[in-house]
């Protein structure tokens, strides 16, 4: 979700017309016009990705157009964080290392799932804006846009 607010912010040249900007304004007002997310987690979720569901939906509606198009991204960054943890503790209780069919140690198997997890996880967040990185862009940018006060704009515009 938040890509589209960086890109409608995000602008190289430091002055771009109030037409542009207007635009910009427009589009970002778009966003907000999609279907709000009200759907809840979906029956099939693990306890773990339920609870990570109701902790990270209300964080985000509070800053993000969050809407019913963001259902498959939420639900992926869920599950990931489900199988993190699950693998965790596969990894806690059968340690590390594993010993093979010819006694030779492996790395145990949930190591790999934990790391695709990891990185399903980092997609889906990056996309839904969630990263430090994606945040402190939305903020910057949002700063840019922002134009400071002029104390003399008053009196020059009273005369």
């Amino acid at each position: 979700m938040a890509n589209p607010v960086t890109i409608l912010t995000n602008t190289k040249r430091e002055h771009i017309s109030n037409e542009e900007k207007a635009q910009r304004e427009d589009a970002r007002q778009a966003m907000f016009t999609h279907k709000e997310l009200m759907s809840g987690p979906p029956e099939y979720f693990p306890e773990m990705a339920v609870k990570e569901w109701n902790r990270l939906v209300p964080i985000l509606k509070q800053d993000l157009p969050l809407s019913e198009a963001d259902y498959g991204m939420l639900v992926a960054y869920c599950l990931a964080f489900a199988r993190v943890g699950a693998a965790e503790r596969e990894i806690k209780n059968k340690g590390v290392f594993q010993k093979a069919a010819n006694g030779a140690r492996v790395a145990n198997p949930a190591i790999r799932m934990q790391s695709n997890a990891m990185k399903d996880m980092k997609m889906a967040a990056t996309a839904l804006g969630m990263t430090m990185v994606e945040r402190s862009r939305i903020a910057l940018n949002n700063a840019k846009e922002k134009t400071p006060q002029d104390p003399f704009e008053s009196l020059m515009a009273n005369g």
